[in-house]
């Protein structure tokens, strides 16, 4: 994209000249329909639309398709540091909920710019899916276009989410890679899942969340949740398949339950049953990395996704990696789900 602030001006220049029409026309592989009164420019790499009214000025741009190098979040992050932070000088953006649009994923939000005296709001929209990233970015002075920004990202029409021609293997594929996913691996008090208090996370018990990567393909995951304060134990008990391709986990349980024990004499140890109930299966795809943290000396298993799941709870407060989880291999001998008899 050219400069913001270069663009601005040439189409503040070109408002007499040319005016789009409200009607459904398409730039690379988006139909759209383009919003009433603007000018137009459009060059290879973006169609932009521009109107200026008592002084005020809005310019909404749609991209060319480019590559995805990531998630959806990713790609979000490293396009509003192209093109406002870079671009504008614009704020940290109020990010919205992940959404999803004709099957592809939108990431939304919004800053506000100051730059060579021009200053108003920034919105970028981002949707990314079948490997691609398609953006709409809006540099607008006041929410006098509101409308006509809400109507364009709603017009966009996307192509359909293409089917996978890669055949799904049955077990992790043998590389060095997936050699070294096998095992156990945990994280404690990373973090908490919905059913659990997040008031008490860290300071009055604890949670331990375990996988175990089998090399036949199949997995379990375990998770026990202690509090001083509650009268009984929760463990959660998960098992399924797993695939793992290049960078990419995806985890297919195929039972799941949660089981309530009252503490066996009042101490961190499993006495009888209070209550068992099955748990929503939740397939997730997961981005990998193995990092050794010299610090520690450790290795440590970091999964990453673009929103927070059931099973993971929320992000870890760790940004040595964005929307990640840690876990390590120490104390995986620990049975979290013993019973005293």
């Amino acid at each position: 994209m050219k400069n913001p602030i270069h663009f601005l001006i040439l189409i503040l220049l070109l408002f007499a000249a040319v005016d789009a029409e409200a009607q459904t026309a398409k730039f690379d592989i988006v139909t759209y329909t383009a919003p009433d009164g603007f000018a137009v420019e459009k060059d290879a790499g973006s169609i932009r639309f521009g109107k200026e009214s008592g002084g005020n000025f809005c310019v909404i741009s749609l991209t060319r398709a480019a590559d995805s190098v990531g998630g959806s979040a990713q790609n979000f992050a490293i396009l509003w540091k192209a093109m406002a932070t870079d671009g504008l000088n614009a704020t940290t953006p109020q990010r919205g909920k992940a959404g999803t649009k004709d099957g592809w994923r939108a990431e939304a939000g919004v800053g506000s710019f100051e730059k060579d005296g021009l200053k108003g709001a920034v919105l970028q929209t981002t949707f990314t899916g079948n490997e691609k990233v398609v953006t709409v970015f809006v540099i607008t002075s006041s929410d006098a276009c509101d409308t006509d920004i809400e109507r364009f990202v709603d017009s966009v029409k996307l192509p359909p989410i293409a089917a996978s021609k890669v055949a799904i293997p049955t077990a992790p594929a043998s590389t060095a890679e997936a050699a070294k996913l096998i095992g156990r691996w945990q994280r404690s008090g990373s973090s908490s899942p919905a059913y659990a208090d997040p008031a008490s996370w860290g300071t009055a018990g604890y949670t331990k969340s375990r996988y175990e990567f089998k090399p036949d393909g199949t997995n379990i995951y375990t998770e026990r949740s202690f509090r001083y304060s509650y009268q009984n134990i929760i463990v959660v008990r998960e098992n399924g398949r797993y695939v793992f391709a290049g960078n990419t986990l995806t985890v297919s349980p195929a039972k799941s339950t949660i089981t309530s024990y009252k503490k066996a004499s009042g101490v961190d140890a499993l006495g009888a049953v209070v209550s068992v109930q099955n748990r929503k299966l939740e397939k997730v795809s997961y981005r990998v990395t193995f990092q050794y943290f010299s610090g520690i000396q450790e290795w440590s298993l970091v999964l990453q996704a673009d929103d927070p799941t059931q099973r993971d709870g929320p992000f870890s407060n760790n940004k040595t990696f964005e929307n990640a989880w840690y876990f390590d291999q120490k104390y995986t001998d620990q049975d979290l789900t013993a019973v005293r008899n």
